[in-house]
């Protein structure tokens, strides 16, 4: 008799087991599944669309203090990322201030992606 308990117990704890392995399963592969959303929906930086209408009228390039202002980063931030050439929009050096023309943030923030890769894609096209 006690073998035969002792195989139920056995029996009981393996059905335990696999019901918690397979429900630590099903939660890894649901976590697995907002992960992988996150990553093919690509998140665009948060920008006041409403600031951008403070612009003066026909200004098309503007200051780091401006981009700045809307992107929601420093000045020093944006600085220290063209120095390290991992800032996502092209500027332009106009003697010694450096610009950036709206036209390039526009597309950065409607591709979301850095110049050199719209760069790189625009090659393969041609």
């Amino acid at each position: 008799m006690t073998n035969v308990n002792n195989w139920q117990s056995l029996i009981y704890e393996l059905q335990n087991e696999f019901t918690r392995i397979e429900l630590e399963n099903a939660t890894l592969k649901e976590r697995l599944n907002q992960m992988e959303m996150q990553k093919i929906t690509p998140s665009k930086p948060e920008v006041n669309r409403v600031e951008w209408t403070e612009l003066e009228t026909g200004k098309r390039f503007l200051t780091k203090k401006d981009l700045g202002r809307y992107l929601g980063i420093s000045p020093g931030t944006i600085s220290n990322q063209i120095s390290n050439g991992v800032f996502p929009i092209r500027h332009k050096k106009m003697g010694i201030a450096v610009r950036f023309d709206m036209r390039e943030v526009l597309e950065y923030l409607d591709m979301n992606k850095p110049f050199w890769e719209r760069d790189k894609e625009l090659e393969k096209r041609r």
